[in-house]
């Protein structure tokens, strides 16, 4: 069972939301600049892929002792390579958000990586940890929604992980250690996002007739 989110968070909870409200509605609407650039960006992407997928291969090939570093990886590499024979395949935007996936679980692991770094920088104040794990507790509420989309149950490992390190972000800012608090919630967000993007692949993927 989870446990619940920090009290202090519950109660930022409820002026982030109304924050997001109020950043909704100062959103121009579809077709403006905003949208624009968000469209250039996603070209770019399309257009480095094979660059990407590069940098990939070349971090899976270093070695790497820690089992749940190696776990991550291993995961990532089995998307990247699903990535690369929908690119094959001629279908760009479900291989570009396909490996959009595999590099958010890279992501993650390199959150791990930063918790052993004694030298790393300062932890955020407790206040902006609280804020930040507020906002990762609603992505992991969605995690089950984007799995749904996806089609996929060999994908139902990245939800329980993204809750495992979640929980390991709540267990750390009770013992007000909010370094690993602040790197947790990041990898359990990464996970989710990485579930995002997979769904993003999974919409766009034409569906079997049943």
């Amino acid at each position: 069972m989870q446990k619940r989110i920090p009290y202090l968070a519950i109660i930022l909870m409820t002026g982030l939301s109304l924050g997001w409200m109020a950043t909704a509605l100062a959103q121009p609407p579809p077709g403006e600049k905003a949208d624009k650039k968000g469209k250039d960006k996603k070209g770019d992407d399309i257009a480095r892929f094979e660059d990407r997928l590069q940098r990939l291969r070349w971090q899976f090939a270093q070695p790497e002792p820690d089992p749940e570093r190696r776990t991550l990886l291993t995961l990532s590499g089995s998307y990247a390579n699903r990535a690369e024979q929908i690119w094959r395949a001629g279908q760009p935007y479900i291989a570009d958000r396909t490996l959009a996936g595999a590099e958010a679980l890279v992501h993650a692991s390199d959150h791990l990586e930063h918790l052993k770094d004694a030298s790393g920088p300062p932890p955020p104040p407790a206040e902006a940890v609280s804020r930040h794990l507020a906002d990762v507790y609603f992505r992991t509420r969605e995690a089950d929604y984007f799995l749904q989309e996806i089609h996929d149950g060999s994908a139902s490992p990245l939800v329980s992980l993204a809750r495992q390190y979640y929980q390991r972000a709540v267990e750390s800012y009770d013992r007000s250690g909010f370094r690993a608090a602040d790197e947790y919630g990041k990898m359990a967000e990464e996970l989710v996002r990485a579930l995002e993007s997979l769904a993003q692949a999974a919409t766009l993927a034409p569906q079997p007739r049943r």
